[in-house]
């Protein structure tokens, strides 16, 4: 039996998903973990520190182990994904990203637009959004990288509970971002030919659509 494989980004949970109309999916094992930090996964206790690779080892352990697997990822989870293509090997039957984050490949990009590489490396350049162990993922930080995504003010109308869930997550959702900016592999490492499938949204910042146009093969 096949298994599709849905994988969550940073801030969510597999309920992410909720809307994907698994019953159409026949002969088809749907998985849909909880990355490391996520309930019902304890929390990543800070200052712990932690590697993208973990998560991949996690994600990988969630998987039968043998037939073929489809991988889905957003975000973050598009990442990891990435990485488990490199793992399954001949197993993928296909991919499909929903705007991966490779601010790291994106930096070192000569092909990409200089505005969304520039915009790439303010954040780099931040003196403590990827640096500061002590603030990093704490409030601050938490509506910076909310605001930044989904637009100024998103962190301030979140319900409270929501917040709470966030400030619970933060070092772990820190890490993340870490991990992302510290994934340097040229986008070309990532041509595959397996079926792929981007995703971007119209209205996503600028580098999430550069990652989306210049991921594909």
């Amino acid at each position: 039996m096949a298994t599709m494989l849905f994988i969550h980004s940073t801030g969510t949970m597999p309920m992410m998903w909720a809307s994907v109309p698994t019953e159409q999916l026949p002969g088809v094992e749907v998985v849909m973990p909880s990355n490391l930090g996520y309930p019902p996964n304890p929390p990543l206790e800070r200052p712990t520190p932690f590697s993208v690779q973990q998560d991949v080892a996690h994600v990988l352990s969630q998987l039968p182990s043998s037939g073929p697997v489809h991988l889905v990822g957003h975000s973050y989870g598009g990442l990891v994904a990435l990485k488990l293509l490199r793992e399954l090997g001949s197993r993928v039957a296909s991919l499909l990203l929903f705007e991966p984050v490779l601010f790291g490949s994106l930096r070192r990009s000569t092909l990409i637009d200089p505005e969304v590489v520039r915009e790439a490396n303010e954040f780099a350049a931040h003196p403590t959004f990827l640096t500061d162990l002590e603030q990093g993922g704490r409030e601050a930080w938490l509506e910076r990288f909310i605001d930044y995504w989904n637009r100024a003010g998103s962190w301030a109308r979140l319900p409270d509970e929501m917040k709470d869930y966030s400030r619970e997550a933060g070092w772990k959702m820190f890490q993340e971002v870490r991990a992302v900016f510290t994934e340097e592999a040229p986008f070309e490492s990532y041509v595959t030919t397996v079926p792929l499938t981007l995703v971007k949204g119209a209205r996503s910042p600028k580098p999430a659509r550069a990652w989306s146009m210049r991921s594909a093969p």
